[in-house]
């Protein structure tokens, strides 16, 4: 193709005729060769007769050389002739016969007109063009080809809409505008079995999802069983949740299946799966199988006692898992027992969350231990668990004495300010406990714990939530501001009086200004304050109502008296429980190592 420009005054369509072509020919170039190099715009470009128009023109060439008829026909213009008449005028007129026009059918028309002008046919123009080799596109830059980051989100988005058309299903616009992103998440959207599956065919080959979130989407068994078969082919996914979708039994089981030789997912939820006891053996299997499982969560399900056994024979050999969450289930007896036994051995495990279960005070002893010799457990949570004085007193034994803990959850437990107090000097005077938060909830707590943890905040770092703080109006500002006016103020009138060693007779020859053995309400109450007694002046009225039996506004020696003999006897039942908690403490040992042989036996 030449680069021929057109010079003014000069048509660009009209062609080339070169020197060479002109010399030992009597056909103009174009002709002669079928082709001539033009100048379109700023394009060059070859202009072609076809043969069909060649073979017509060397016809027609033919028969005006044996008849001397004048110049070539079919250079494209009208030939010179002397003389023409008013119908070759109307001829080369006629409507119908433009420019460019084919001559055979010029011809053809005129003969079927009128029959008797054959010769002028010889006259019209020759003008079949027939343009083969030029795109009229020619001058347009072409467009660049698509890149390659934005054809691959396309063929994504149209891998899922090909699954849901081929499932007959209609495609969730939510779900199709994140084919491209790192993380899909689907919650609360009801995709149901078939929508699972579809999804799951689209991202057989999809390499830019890591992270799939289908909480709540009403998948059940056979849509888990679709994501377990899909991550099987697709390696990059490695968070999966699949939690509140019912999966069951069967869906648990195409999990536990892809888990044993998966090594790609790390973190994997499926609470709320309506899992029991029976289902245990499966979880168990994930857990002696698999080495890259990293975070596991189980909570809202129905594991109890059976399936804590038989999952704590797996977490006790599991060193590879760091988080488990096993809130909301129904631990308790000898589940939660083995689950607290099973921390002695276990050294993968960074949180623990056994929240909202049946742990006691036997489980609070057997935990406390394992606390004391675990030193990776950094997060333990057992809150709501219903544990009281007692077992706190146990399980703060083993805190106290901790190298690893840092975090502790002990909220919607039966903790009293008092409590608090004790639980927050506990952690505040051990020089080993390394608990740097302490999480009550919404526990209330006093303003003298606010005092004390001041105080240990200016030695140590230590973060404390709590609930509401309980300020003492009526207070003066003694020992005694602190105490719950819901325990027993007669009980503590007396056990302040045991603990320094004051009688009856003392207290009332004190008391008793007048020597008439009975004393005013008034008298009482400004005694008790004199001697600091840690009553409130609340407490106080609550301690002289239960004193004054008769009703006189007096309390007398004999009354008194009566007060002595019933502290005597509710100290008496005290001693007694604390001694059958000792002599539990020491059975329960027993039973400590019962579970860690039984333990030890099933690996």
């Amino acid at each position: 193709m030449g680069n021929t420009q057109a010079t003014p005054g000069t048509s660009v369509l009209s062609p080339e005729i070169g020197p060479a072509t002109m010399k030992n020919s009597s056909k103009p170039a174009f002709i002669a060769t079928g082709r001539s190099e033009v100048q379109i715009g700023s394009k060059a470009t070859t202009l072609y007769l076809s043969s069909s128009s060649l073979k017509l023109h060397d016809k027609r060439c033919h028969s005006r050389e044996s008849t001397n008829a004048g110049p070539p026909i079919g250079t494209g213009s009208l030939p010179q002739s002397p003389v023409q008449s008013e119908t070759d005028k109307e001829t080369v007129a006629k409507p119908g016969t433009a420019p460019g026009r084919s001559t055979a059918y010029s011809q053809r028309s005129e003969r079927e007109d009128n029959p008797s002008r054959g010769s002028v046919s010889r006259l019209q123009p020759i003008r079949e063009f027939t343009f083969t080799g030029y795109d009229i596109m020619a001058d347009v830059t072409p467009e660049p080809p698509e890149p390659e980051e934005e054809i691959k989100p396309k063929k994504r988005l149209q891998a899922y809409l090909d699954s849901c058309s081929h499932l007959g299903i209609t495609p969730v616009t939510y779900l199709s505008r994140q084919m491209s992103n790192k993380g899909i998440v689907m919650r609360n959207h009801s995709i149901g079995p078939i929508g699972a599956r579809a999804l799951a065919i689209a991202l057989l080959n999809n390499d830019t999802v890591t992270n799939l979130d289908l909480e709540d989407d009403g998948i059940e068994a056979e849509g888990a069983k679709a994501i377990a078969e899909m991550l099987e082919i697709n390696t990059n996914i490695v968070d999966v949740n699949l939690s509140e979708n019912c999966i069951g039994s069967q869906g648990l089981r195409a999990i536990s299946d892809l888990m044993v030789n998966n090594q790609v997912i790390q973190s994997l939820d499926i609470s709320g799966s309506s899992l029991v006891d029976s289902d245990a053996h499966l979880l168990a299997k994930i857990l002696q199988n698999n080495t890259t499982l990293r975070e596991l969560i189980l909570s809202h399900n129905g594991i109890c006692e059976q399936g804590g056994y038989i999952l704590a024979t797996a977490i006790a050999n599991n060193d590879t898992l760091r988080i488990l969450d096993l809130s909301w289930n129904h631990l308790r007896g000898k589940g939660s027992l083995s689950i607290a036994a099973s921390l002695q051995k276990n050294i993968g495990l960074r949180k623990l969350d056994i929240a909202w279960n049946g742990f006691s005070k036997n489980d609070a002893i057997v935990l406390s231990k394992s606390l004391k010799e675990n030193t990776t457990l950094k997060e333990l949570d057992i809150s709501h668990n219903r544990l009281e004085k007692e077992a706190l007193g146990f399980l703060m034994q083993g805190v106290k004495d901790s190298d690893g803990l840092e975090i502790l959850r002990l909220g919607g437990n039966c903790i009293t300010p008092e409590l608090a107090m004790v639980i927050l000097t506990c952690i505040g005077q051990s020089e080993t406990c390394r608990v740097n938060l302490l999480d009550f909830e919404n526990n209330e707590v006093d303003e003298e714990f606010l005092t004390l943890l001041d105080d240990i905040q200016s030695t140590k770092s230590l973060e404390v939530v709590y609930g509401h703080v309980i300020k003492r109006e009526n207070g003066r500002g003694r020992k005694g501001d602190g105490i719950d006016g819901n325990l027993d103020a007669v009980y503590e009138l007396y056990k302040y009086m045991s603990e320094h060693n004051y009688r009856v007779i003392d207290l009332m020859k004190w008391l008793d200004k007048d020597g008439s053995m009975s004393v005013s309400r008034d008298e009482f109450k400004r005694g008790m304050m004199t001697a600091e007694v840690p009553l409130t002046e609340h407490q106080l009225d609550v301690m002289l109502d239960k004193l004054d039996m008769d009703g006189d506004g007096e309390v007398d020696f004999s009354e008194l008296l009566i007060g002595e003999r019933a502290f005597r006897r509710q100290l008496r039942r005290k001693q007694e429980r604390e001694k059958a908690a000792r002599k539990e403490k020491k059975n329960l040992q027993g039973i400590d190592k019962i579970i860690l042989s039984s333990l030890s036996d099933k690996t």
